[in-house]
């Protein structure tokens, strides 16, 4: 990869400081609308399957790129609670209300039409949805009925794993010490695949990465991503720049997962090494588009087209269950829902600014 431009280079190094809000890293609105393209290749073009997972892929990317956005935002919040420039009470209540402005209007729109419209899937598990807890029930539906989980709103369990990453997470960030960071990053990204593991080899139940604990080191590999690029942790010991290493051990770790997949064996094998072989791909990716990519890959992910989907990528995911006949439609109808639906309420975000 060659250097970046000037206009970037300069931002190389942080995503934000105690006195600057997070910046604006427009390459990573490309890399979410490719991600979101990835799970509708994978629901629209079942052909593909059988050689690469890109609805996996696609799924881990967005919690990576989840875990540094989030992270980046609440360490800011924690630098100025720890300079005495907010409250914990106000920090809280004002992640919280900007998440439910931003999740909460758009998915208990689509649990209705879901409802009323009699998808497959939706009314068997309704209260398992409207409470976020989609992954689990699924988790226990496939333990009984082996591959017959979800239907057409199998993807809610990725919405439920994210709302219950928020959850907990901000406490961490907010009250945890702050050296103990680093660690506790880094000690969740290793229980991902213990957690995998374990749960597999008891349980049989191959999809155990629905739940949060089972794809972990895919949001914690984004928190750590984060706290490379403040320059309040430039001094710790346990941070480090995400370099070219991480891309090929998960490149590596991704190949030994393909060959495995081809034999149709090696189950156990399978299950752990997916989400860490994507995490450790895409924590890199996300880190170089952060830093703002350059040559024909940066132009790609700063084109406005690709950026524009990016945005209303989240309309995308939450209609493609309901408009499965081309991808088109998903587009459409995300489109005008970010304009008349989401983009309105997203506004009213900014009456609870962070600072």
């Amino acid at each position: 990869m060659t250097a970046a431009p000037a206009s970037l280079r300069s931002s190389r190094v942080t995503i934000g400081s105690s006195t600057t809000p997070l910046r604006h890293m427009p390459q990573l609105d490309g890399l979410r609308a490719v991600a979101a393209g990835m799970v509708l290749c994978y629901h629209f073009w079942g052909p593909g399957h059988q050689y690469v997972h890109l609805g996996g892929i696609g799924v881990r990317v967005f919690f990576v790129l989840s875990g540094f956005l989030i992270t980046g935002i609440l360490l800011q919040s924690r630098v100025r609670l720890d300079h005495g420039q907010t409250a914990a009470g106000i920090a809280l209540r004002r992640f919280y209300i900007r998440r439910v402005l931003r999740i909460f209007p758009l998915y208990y729109l689509a649990l209705a039409i879901a409802w009323y419209g009699k998808v497959p899937g939706a009314r068997e598990g309704m209260a398992w949805h409207a409470t976020y807890l989609s992954n689990v029930h699924f988790f226990l539906v496939n333990a009984v009925h082996h591959g017959q989980w979800g239907g057409r709103v199998g993807h809610f369990w990725s919405l439920a794993v994210e709302e219950q990453f928020y959850l907990v997470w901000p406490w961490v960030i907010l009250f945890a010490r702050r050296r103990w960071l680093p660690g506790i990053a880094l000690g969740m990204a290793a229980l991902g695949p213990v957690f995998r593991f374990i749960v597999f080899s008891t349980t049989g139940n191959d999809i155990t990465s629905v739940l949060l604990l089972g794809c972990i080191d895919s949001l914690a590999l984004g928190a750590y991503l984060a706290m490379t690029m403040l320059p309040e942790f430039k001094s710790h010991p346990l941070v480090r720049p995400i370099g070219t290493t991480v891309l090929w051990c998960g490149l590596l770790l991704f190949g030994a997962y393909q060959a495995a997949e081809q034999t149709g064996g090696f189950w156990v094998f399978r299950t752990v090494s997916f989400d860490l072989a994507v995490a450790l791909a895409g924590v890199w990716l996300v880190a170089r588009a952060a830093e703002g990519m350059s040559g024909l890959a940066g132009r790609a992910l700063e084109s406005a087209p690709l950026r524009y989907l990016g945005t209303i990528s989240y309309g995308v995911y939450q209609s493609f269950p309901f408009l499965v006949f081309y991808s088109a439609a998903s587009i459409a109808f995300a489109a005008v829902s970010w304009h008349l639906f989401e983009g309105p309420i997203n506004r009213l975000k900014a009456r609870f600014e962070y600072r």
